[in-house]
């Protein structure tokens, strides 16, 4: 076997410094056009694999592209021989005007744009999406805490045990201090060497009385090492497992969605689309978070993550419904002195009783949530109109008619409100575009450390 010597691997290098500057801009590709990521990408109809496909614009996959070399000499790849003037292919001309629009087909003139495709974890989406946010207004409650195991710990010493958990270290340090302690008092009483005292303790077996009787008999053992040790029982210590535990504050979400015949199949998607991700981003930051989903048509029900995003229903819309149904689960199961509560409600603003749905809302801000997020979905076509309906049964209307948002910012082609003192958030979805920057103004940045 012959084996080559290479020198210089400057070219190996390089290639490496090509590839990790080509993930580099893929990264820096998805940090900038995440929120067209998530709200392109039909991701909750289809989590088979936990990968998202992104197309990246202006890069292209590496490949060997044959043809014109620097010497102006032809290359490429086939098979046989060639002869000169064989003509391989003739490409015909494209008429001009041909592109977009053109009835015989074809590309344009306008250059097109380079895109590859990347696959990225929706564990990666929701780092990159939310690395700096985290849930809003969490509290320590006196009753809030769980007890979380973690596995086993050898913290506590104790003077009793089984051998197999005997401390060594412990151990030795209570034998030494008790040895020193002998050792002292057999020559203040013999007047002998403290290697002497040493020998007669481990020959009389910790025994003090007969330590000395062996040095005035003139018994004693010289083949004991000087360094030699006797450990009693009682300067054994051994190990105590407990079990380890950490100390998490409850938390849970309430997740409310109108899914009436007025909520239309894009804006399910849109509601399930935002919630599916603060889902998501709970699960992946939170490990004690509870999350629980209520939907509603005139009537409202618990049901399971599995029917809230992929199961819907039609019917007429009364959204007290919803918060009628969220109050009594916060009353029975999650006491407010116990956990902190968050509330999410999706709706197209449409409501049967928009008076009554006010009062299930004071209801359940007099009981002092954590938080309270009201999102209206209020789709535009082509020209800004607006595709609702009974505009006289928008909720947002009302809700701003009946509390105070000293935070107003409009943004995106959308507004967001806030009042900090009911822990109160509302927001306008007008599209896909508005996912993202919705979903942000729910979480709020954590504190630097």
């Amino acid at each position: 076997m012959t084996i080559m010597d290479h020198g210089d691997w400057d070219l190996s290098e390089k290639g490496k410094n090509d590839a990790e500057r080509h993930r580099e801009k893929i990264d820096e590709h998805i940090r900038k056009n995440i929120k067209d990521a998530i709200a392109e990408t039909p991701i909750i109809t289809d989590r088979k694999g936990k990968k998202v496909k992104i197309p990246v614009k202006g890069l292209r996959d590496y490949k060997f592209v044959y043809g014109t070399n620097k010497k102006g000499q032809q290359g490429g790849v086939g098979q046989g021989e060639g002869k000169p003037g064989d003509i391989i292919e003739r490409i015909p001309k494209r008429p001009k005007g041909s592109g977009p629009g053109d009835d015989r087909g074809g590309a344009g003139q306008e250059p097109g744009v380079d895109y590859m495709e990347t696959e990225v974890d929706i564990d990666y989406l929701i780092k990159i999406m939310f690395e700096d946010l985290g849930l809003p207004w969490i509290e320590e409650k006196t009753k809030a805490q769980q007890l979380v195991p973690k596995g086993w710990k050898f913290e506590t010493i104790s003077k009793v045990g089984v051998e197999s958990r005997v401390h060594k270290l412990r151990t030795m340090k209570e034998a030494i201090y008790r040895t020193s302690m002998y050792v002292r008092e057999i020559m203040e009483e013999t007047d002998c060497s403290e290697e002497t005292a040493h020998k007669v303790l481990v020959q009389s077996q910790g025994d003090i009385e007969r330590a000395i009787s062996y040095i005035k008999t003139n018994t004693v053992d010289e083949s004991i090492p000087s360094g030699d040790i006797y450990i009693e029982d009682e300067d054994k210590r051994y190990k105590q497992i407990e079990e380890d535990i950490e100390i998490h504050s409850n938390a849970v979400l309430i997740c409310m969605m109108d899914i009436s015949a007025s909520m239309t199949t894009q804006k399910k998607y849109l509601a399930r689309s935002m919630l599916f991700w603060l889902n998501e981003f709970l699960k992946k930051e939170y490990e004690f978070v509870e999350v629980r989903f209520i939907v509603h048509t005139t009537s409202a029900k618990l049901v399971s993550e599995e029917d809230f995003f992929y199961k819907g229903e039609s019917g007429g819309t009364s959204c007290h419904t919803a918060f009628d149904l969220a109050n009594y689960t916060i009353d029975t199961e999650y006491p407010l002195n116990e956990w902190n509560v968050y509330c999410v409600y999706i709706s197209d603003g449409e409501d049967f009783n928009t008076d009554r749905t006010i009062e299930s809302i004071k209801e359940m801000l007099k009981k002092e949530v954590n938080m309270l997020a009201y999102t209206e979905i209020q789709l535009v076509d082509k020209a800004g109109h607006g595709y609702t309906t009974f505009n006289q049964f928008e909720l947002m209307n009302a809700i701003i008619e009946n509390f105070k948002f000293p935070v107003q910012k409009k943004k995106h082609e959308t507004i967001f409100l806030k009042n900090n003192d009911l822990r109160f958030l509302a927001t306008i979805i007008r599209g896909k575009e508005h996912i993202y920057p919705a979903l942000k103004w729910m979480l709020f940045e954590k504190e630097k450390k």
